[in-house]
């Protein structure tokens, strides 16, 4: 467990709601201001609260640190801002004059001034040494909750209710451009590191970032269901965090407005958020009386996406497989980089389950069709929406691009499909000649054609310009669930409920083929890439493979100790993956038919796999049924291979319920705690423990020796009896990484090397626990 990260720190609890938060720009703290009207201040080295400022007699809503971090300025609901010492702890000045309450507070860069917004409307700027109001800005027409300074200091911007974001310029006194945009109240401002775009937020739910010089709003961001009550840069301006009365955290690409990741794990609205200075914490403060602290270092968020809150319907890989998209019961789809695992990108707008994902051809687009009846087009690049198409009455439970990359094909439950002009969005045909639920659509190779299955038993083949029905391929006594093209367009394969797969020709629509052999319902059918083989998986637990031209079943996977759940043929069709409802996958050789390796020990469904499209690149991911993903790459060594894990995706919250940390080796004081706060059970080896029980062994022996009996004594005290008095010290535990600055939690190898020294070993050791807090 030594070095282990979960992505988060134990969160800090409080007995009021937490309003505003700040880290200290040397990192050394943090700070909070509550809705008691308390200020707490921790440290972020051991995450314990150093000291508490009391005076305001209201909540603190807005909180600032000056440059060097030796002064806070403070604003409350008692309508005064007060600037605090943080050394001593004392409130130096209280800076009274707006009238009702104080909105925001912000320090200058240059540390000569601070800035307070009120409820009356104004900004007041101050002198941050005598206290005094230097001058007041006047022209906002409603409260004023957001403030802050730029960068170098000679601006200042704020945010209103009345809608409208202001730069000031500080010379003069002066309001140099107004931004509107918002449809509702702005609650929160932020300037980027150089000073050249500024994000606000508010009760509209959008985040907007605006070019500063132009007065342009260059990207609005939208995700959120509720009002963004903060927002925060990266140390670096790359990345954007917004918290949201949605109860969530939404960190975004400063470049390409696309969400990366969705923080998740309060249970009430989040008031604050703040990065750390080195940009490797996130920190926010919500009114469940919590702040939480995510990683968001290089083996954080940035390092892994998040996996859905919900089932995923749907995997797929981009056609050139530098990229993965999924789409789940949680409204969204995300993109992720197939190499690292790494988010591009959240796609959020549906109002209902995703059901439905496909790329166009050239994969800088993709399409989603979802239960709340819409197909929706996105920039993959961008994450912007494109069309949006609406018409369909019926839940959507399938969506295929066309190959020529002109129209989309969607279907419902009611049995109707409609064809869709990628260009315009505009419908160009509605279709409903299936009586019941359309299971799958899929167009030819040519995209001339588009073949449709359904639970009324029946296959249609249509043609995809005119919309009207080619042919209509009756046979199957019960449900189609799955069809498939040949790679030359001419044959069709079905899988049906009737334990029977049959294959036809499209051209003339007849019954080629029907192969029998599966002895339970077949619900896959895919032709290998060459197309002379067909594999087909059943609920009879596996998976067939079939001579096209012989109609002999060449081989039967059987093994998987679970339902057999999905398959799929690697992109060169040498190789079959195939997953089950117990968590087990196992890679089949198509030519011998043995399996070649077994992946065990995963504790959920496999609910579908997808092959990488990278030629050459033998990798597929597998996605699971409590919402994560896995990739993982196939290495050959002569005749064998084996299966390597390259990345998977994270739950966005960490939740241990009854997981059991008794004695864990190398578990810090910092994830002890935070595994504690999950419901983990159980106490983890305590190396200071274990170094105070050899301590007193030692004592014990040593004050033996000194009796009379001292040389039948020393024989009792030999290694078979107490083998840890003489343990080389450099096979002791290693003290963890990241803890060397706390040596009094770790036995040292000079402790243990000191046996004649016992007394005033264990004099040390006494002391050094009492230190501890």
């Amino acid at each position: 467990m030594t070095a282990v990260q979960f992505g988060e720190l134990p969160f800090l609890k409080e007995d009021s709601s937490i309003w505003s938060c700040a880290y200290s720009p040397d990192g050394k703290e943090l700070t909070l201001g509550l809705y008691n009207g308390d200020i707490n201040v921790y440290s972020t080295l051991r995450w314990e609260r150093v000291q508490t400022l009391k005076g305001h007699t209201k909540g603190v809503i807005r909180l600032a640190y000056s440059s060097r971090s030796d002064y806070i300025v403070t604003g409350s609901w008692d309508g005064t801002a007060r600037l605090w010492n943080m050394e001593s702890g004392i409130c130096i000045h209280t800076l009274s004059g707006h009238n009702g309450k104080v909105g925001g507070v912000a320090y200058s860069p240059l540390g000569d001034t601070v800035a307070s917004t009120g409820h009356d409307c104004t900004l007041r700027v101050w002198d941050a040494g005598t206290g005094d109001c230097r001058f007041i800005l006047i022209g906002h027409t409603a409260p004023v909750p957001g403030v802050v300074y730029s960068p170098r200091g000679d601006r200042i911007a704020s945010g209103s209710n009345d809608r409208t974001v202001r730069l000031w310029n500080l010379e003069t006194g002066m309001c140099v451009r107004t931004l509107s945009g918002h449809d509702d109240e702005i609650w929160a401002i932020s300037y980027s590191p150089k000073g050249e775009r500024l994000a606000s937020g508010g009760g509209d739910t959008t985040v907007r970032v605006w070019d500063v010089e132009t007065g342009d709003c260059c990207r609005v961001l939208t995700g959120h269901s509720g009002g963004v009550a903060a927002i925060a840069h990266s140390t670096q301006g790359d990345v954007i965090a917004s918290a949201s009365y949605d109860n969530t955290v939404r960190i975004w690409d400063a470049e390409t407005g696309s969400c990366r990741q969705i923080l998740t794990g309060h249970s009430q609205t989040i008031e604050c958020v703040v990065f750390s200075p080195r940009g490797d914490h996130i920190a926010c403060g919500s009114n469940d009386n919590t702040v939480r602290v995510w990683d968001v270092g290089s083996e954080g968020t940035r390092q892994f996406a998040t996996s859905h809150r919900g089932s995923v319907y749907s995997v797929k890989y981009s056609p050139n497989g530098d990229q993965v998209a999924s789409c789940s019961e949680d409204k969204s789809i995300r993109l992720m980089d197939a190499e690292t695992g790494v988010s591009r990108c959240i796609l959020t707008g549906h109002t209902n389950e995703v059901r439905s994902i496909a790329y166009s051809p050239r994969g800088d687009v993709i399409a989603s069709g979802s239960h709340d009846g819409s197909v929706k087009l996105w920039d993959v690049e961008t994450g912007a929406c494109l069309q949006t198409c609406t018409g369909h009455t019926y839940k959507l439970e399938a969506v295929a691009y066309s190959p020529r990359g002109n129209q989309i094909a969607s279907a419902d439950t009611e049995g109707t499909l409609k064809l869709w002009d990628t260009a315009t969005g505009a419908c160009q045909h509605t279709i409903t000649v299936h009586t019941d639920w359309v299971t799958r659509i899929v167009y030819s190779p040519r995209g001339n054609q588009i073949a449709s299955s359904s639970y009324d038993g029946t296959v249609r083949v249509w043609n995809a310009e005119s919309g009207g029905c080619l042919h209509t391929l009756s046979g199957h006594y019960d449900w189609v669930r799955s069809i498939a093209y040949s790679p030359q367009g001419d044959l069709l394969v079905s899988a049906s409920v009737d334990c029977t797969v049959r294959v036809w020709d499209v051209e003339i629509g007849e019954c080629r083929q029907i192969l029998i052999g599966h002895t339970k319902s077949v619900w896959g059918a895919d032709y290998s890439p060459q197309g002379s083989q067909v594999a087909t998986g059943s609920y009879d637990g596996s998976v067939r493979i079939w001579d096209i031209g012989t109609r002999e079943c060449l081989h039967t996977l059987t093994g998987h100790t679970g339902d057999l759940a999905c398959y799929e043929y690697s992109p060169r069709g040498n190789q079959i993956v195939s997953g089950s409802k117990d968590g087990q996958i196992r890679l089949w050789d198509v030519t011998s038919g043995q399996c070649r390796a077994v992946i065990e020990g995963i504790n959920t469904s496999i609910n579908s796999i997808a092959w990488s499209t990278t030629p050459g690149v033998d990798c597929f991911v597998a996605r699971h049924g409590d919402g994560n993903m896995r990739m993982w790459q196939v290495v050959e060594n002569g005749d064998a291979c084996h299966v390597r894990l390259r990345w998977r995706t994270v739950n966005g919250e960490l939740v241990l319920t009854d997981t059991l940390i008794q004695d864990v080796r190398g578990l810090s004081q910092l994830n002890k705690q935070l595994l504690k706060q999950r419901g983990a059970k159980g106490e983890p080896y305590d190396q200071l423990r274990e170094a105070s029980k050899k301590v007193v062994q030692m004592v014990s022996v040593v004050s033996t020796l000194k009796q009379p009996s001292a040389g039948v004594l020393l024989e009792s005290a030999s290694t078979d009896n107490h083998p840890e008095q003489l343990e080389d010290p450099e096979q002791q535990e290693q003290p963890e990484q990241g803890m060397s600055e706390h040596p009094e939690q770790l036995e040292t190898s000079e402790q243990s090397e000191q046996p004649d020294q016992p007394e005033q070993a264990c004099q040390q050791e006494q002391q050094e626990q009492l230190e501890q807090p």
